[in-house]
């Protein structure tokens, strides 16, 4: 089992920009020749040189030597690309996936049109499936899943979970209890001092 962290926050909390170093920031980053990132929008990361240090990995050519990126929304792709990783790169000490509600968004938004249940069924075991592959990577590999975060509110609290598709995930699966570490973010304003 790896070392599982889950980083759940609103979007633009700065979830992707940790990844990256940013010392005008104060931000020291995940080492890049030690991490592997799975971008499931593959859209540009947040901070300057990133394509210098995450390279670009094809698995249509047969496993990646080298290499420490991969963009998709395909689960049987990203569920290939962590057991690969785990298993044939030790030099690899950090796993992680960026926007993984996408990765639910992403095939709800391709069968939207599709009549049945089932599609939800489908939905519900390939997200589940990627968390239990990071999960049940090697145990000295940290797993670090940034998601976004979905507001509960009821007359007692109000509290946050993972953002999810569908009731299969919130009612069979608590998804956050999968994790070692959850970290949620909570931003408050500051009225007197304006920030």
């Amino acid at each position: 089992m790896s070392n599982a962290v889950a980083v759940v926050t609103e979007s633009g909390f700065g979830k992707t920009t940790s990844i990256g170093k940013i010392p005008e920031l104060g931000i020291e980053g995940l080492d890049p020749s030690k991490t592997f990132l799975i971008n499931i929008k593959d859209k540009p990361l947040p901070f300057r040189g990133w394509k210098n240090v995450y390279k670009r990995i094809d698995i249509s050519k047969g496993p990646p030597k080298t290499g420490n990126y991969f963009g998709s929304s395909n689960p049987y792709d990203i569920i290939k690309v962590i057991r690969f990783v785990s298993e044939k790169r030790p030099d690899i000490e950090n796993l992680v996936i960026d926007d993984y509600q996408y990765l639910m968004s992403e095939e709800f938004m391709a069968n939207a049109l599709k009549a049945g249940f089932d599609k939800f069924n489908k939905l519900a075991k390939n997200a589940y499936d990627v968390i239990n592959a990071g999960i049940s990577a090697r145990e000295d590999l940290n797993f670090f899943l940034l998601t976004h975060s979905e507001v509960i509110e009821n007359s007692f609290q109000t509290s946050y979970k993972m953002k999810t598709i569908g009731k299969m995930l919130d009612s069979k699966v608590t998804l956050e209890g999968l994790f070692t570490i959850v970290l949620y973010g909570k931003q408050e304003w500051d009225d007197k001092e304006k920030k």
